[in-house]
């Protein structure tokens, strides 16, 4: 799903939104699709919230088929979500101490983190099946 076809699905949704919604906020303002999904979720709209998640993971799987080495897009994908992070998270702060991914998923699950606490567990497994 190219960025392009996320921008046009964000404009369907963000019409249908009322102007109190945080979602609409942050649609409005440019926030990363993750912020947007997680308020989306809060907020019930849970179609919104699956397609922008299904939309992270398919720009995931790219960017790791674009790099060779899969830990390397994970780190990646670290870098460009602590950006996002408030500097009070503790997932932030696992972030930057260069915690283990499983404490990072698991510190991320515990603040609603839910999408980089999966993406996480799916780069864990990935390297468990590795050889």
């Amino acid at each position: 799903m190219e960025m392009k076809n996320i921008d046009q699905i964000l404009r369907a949704f963000r019409d249908d939104l009322p102007s109190k919604s945080q979602t609409a906020a942050a649609i409005d303002r440019g926030a990363s699709l993750e912020e947007i999904s997680e308020l989306a979720e809060d907020e019930g709209l849970h179609k919104l919230a699956s397609v922008l998640f299904e939309a992270e993971q398919e720009a995931l799987r790219e960017g790791a088929a674009a790099v060779e080495d899969p830990a390397e897009a994970t780190d990646a994908f670290l870098h460009e979500v602590r950006k996002e992070l408030p500097g009070d998270s503790r997932t932030a702060a696992a972030i930057d101490r260069g915690a283990s991914w499983e404490e990072i998923s698991e510190t991320a699950e515990e603040e609603g983190l839910h999408q980089v606490a999966s993406v996480l567990f799916e780069a864990e497994q990935e390297q468990l099946r590795a050889p």
